[in-house]
């Protein structure tokens, strides 16, 4: 029997996980929990975008456990294994977003400027085509202005005439080529270069990967057809909640709940999702609206692909509501990539651990610690020098800003636990080669011995306690300031 056959450790004692996004840099959650799954049993679990991917696999293997399949946890590391080969074919675009998407992974944050030029010649197509053009057209005039090209002198005369219209052939092209691509394709494919489902014979998409995977590893490799839901994991006592962002109503969805009773269309859910999901939620047409199932029978990969939802990147994912009305679903990182007390009690009866995916700006540190250990970094400002910086600090300021205030307070920083990524590791890297995620994939290994090597429940416990004491003597004495978010008596627990 092999090391990935070999059956689970019986695991002595509950803990709840939460898990960030980060696109590729999910990578880092390949193994951690199988090393978690020796001394826990997985009872809440929570995850936003790629930490949604990393949620629903672990909810498959506790189910599985819990079903008495002692290989589950051995069966999610090795699909998880074989990832890195797999993740350059996971967003596959239609002929016509080809290029563009090619062009969003190369100039994404963190693959690095050395890529632009890269990027550029992705669309060398409309480039040549455009260039060709600007040349015919050059050509045409100098025939017309009665240019001779039997004399001699007359190409030297003629060729920065030619070259000027090649360039700006070239770019009026390009120019054409995007605006159509970004304001009339784009938004006929929900904001997305890519469906994440291959409905085709070729390798499978993300979602057709997230789908076999949860169902392998939930049912063994020959179990049911019929996909994992929300009420399945529940009769097992495993509370799995995936955050979406509803952007037509700007608002954060705590998913299998919608927020009110919906539709869909199955014409459209054909294009993102596997056969076998549309056959589970029967629709009563193929073309007129169907009721979506209540949230115990709603699929873990639907609300899955709703979380995963990347603008730009992957489709959003449409609903309707009971009047009608179309609402689409996105990125569930654009309203909270990091919901770290979303199973948070005064006193709680079990750990809740939160894994975030740091970055590391600079200098030789350990890729794996707790915030209270990182807290040092955490302080270091980022080097804003250029265009592309301030852009992305601002985004992350808006997007994470209240919640990494919050993750500062209280006795917080003893149960999150950080993978320090530098900029060019994970993000939109997709292509990032088998060596780098191998080394993401160790990264969250060592997360995973890090806590079972560093965290004292009972001292964390007693923390939270004081924390909640302290809390309602301040409330009762009329003492509570609400943006007093760094009181004194909790910063020092």
């Amino acid at each position: 029997m092999s090391g990935l056959e070999r059956p689970d450790p019986e695991p002595t004692s509950e803990c709840d996980i939460v898990m960030k996004g980060g696109v590729a840099s999910g990578l880092v959650y390949a193994r951690t929990f199988t090393v978690l799954s020796r001394k826990y049993r997985f009872r809440s679990i929570a995850g936003s975008s790629a930490g949604a991917i990393a949620a629903a696999l672990v909810s498959a293997a506790e189910y599985a456990r819990q079903k008495g399949d002692q290989t589950a946890f051995s069966r999610l590391q090795q699909r998880c294994e074989a990832l890195p080969q797999l993740l350059p074919g996971f967003f596959q675009a239609d002929p016509h977003f080809r290029a563009l998407l090619k062009a969003l992974i190369h100039i994404a944050p963190g693959t690095g400027r050395a890529r632009i030029g890269s990027a550029v010649m992705c669309f060398w197509q409309p480039i040549l085509s455009g260039a060709l053009a600007g040349l015919a057209a050059m050509t045409l005039v100098n025939l017309a202005l009665g240019v001779s090209f039997r004399n001699a002198s007359a190409p030297l005369v003629a060729a920065p005439g030619l070259f000027l219209a090649a360039v700006i052939g070239a770019t009026a092209w390009l120019a054409w080529s995007l605006s159509r691509s970004l304001l009339v394709d784009l938004p006929k494919s929900n904001f997305g270069l890519s469906r994440g489902h291959n409905a085709g014979t070729g390798p499978p998409d993300i979602t057709d990967w997230i789908h076999e995977t949860v169902q392998e590893i939930a049912f063994g490799v020959t179990g049911r057809a019929e996909p994992l839901t929300f009420g399945d994991l529940a009769s097992c006592g495993i509370d799995l909640r995936i955050i979406a962002t509803n952007l037509s109503f700007a608002r954060m969805e705590v998913l299998p709940a919608l927020g009110s009773a919906a539709r869909f269309r199955p014409a459209e859910w054909k294009r993102l999702f596997p056969p076998a999901l549309l056959e589970h939620l029967n629709p009563t047409s193929s073309t007129n609206l169907s009721d979506l199932p209540p949230p115990k029978q709603l699929p873990v990969l639907a609300a899955v692909r709703l979380s995963i939802s990347c603008p730009g990147l992957l489709e959003a994912v449409p609903v309707h509501l009971l009047t009608g009305e179309r609402v689409i679903f996105a990125d569930g990182g654009l309203t909270q990539n990091f919901p770290f007390d979303i199973f948070d009690e005064l006193v709680p009866e079990r750990p809740t651990f939160a894994f975030d995916l740091a970055t590391l700006h600079g200098g030789e540190f350990e890729r794996v610690t707790t915030l209270s250990e990182g807290l040092g970094r955490q302080s270091r400002p980022i080097h804003i020098q250029s265009l592309q910086s301030f852009l992305w600090s601002l985004i992350v300021a808006l997007r994470e800003g209240a919640t990494r205030t919050a993750m500062l307070q209280g006795p917080n920083p003893d149960r999150i636990f950080q993978a320090w990524l530098t900029a060019d590791e994970g993000g939109m890297d997709l292509d990032m080669g088998s060596q780098r995620a191998q080394d993401l994939m160790s990264y969250g290994e060592d997360l995973g011995e890090h806590v079972l090597q560093r965290f004292d429940f009972t001292a964390h416990r007693a923390d939270r306690l004081i924390a909640a004491r302290r809390r309602v003597q301040r409330f009762r004495a009329g003492l509570m300031d609400p943006m007093d978010l760094n009181s004194p008596d909790e910063a020092s627990l």
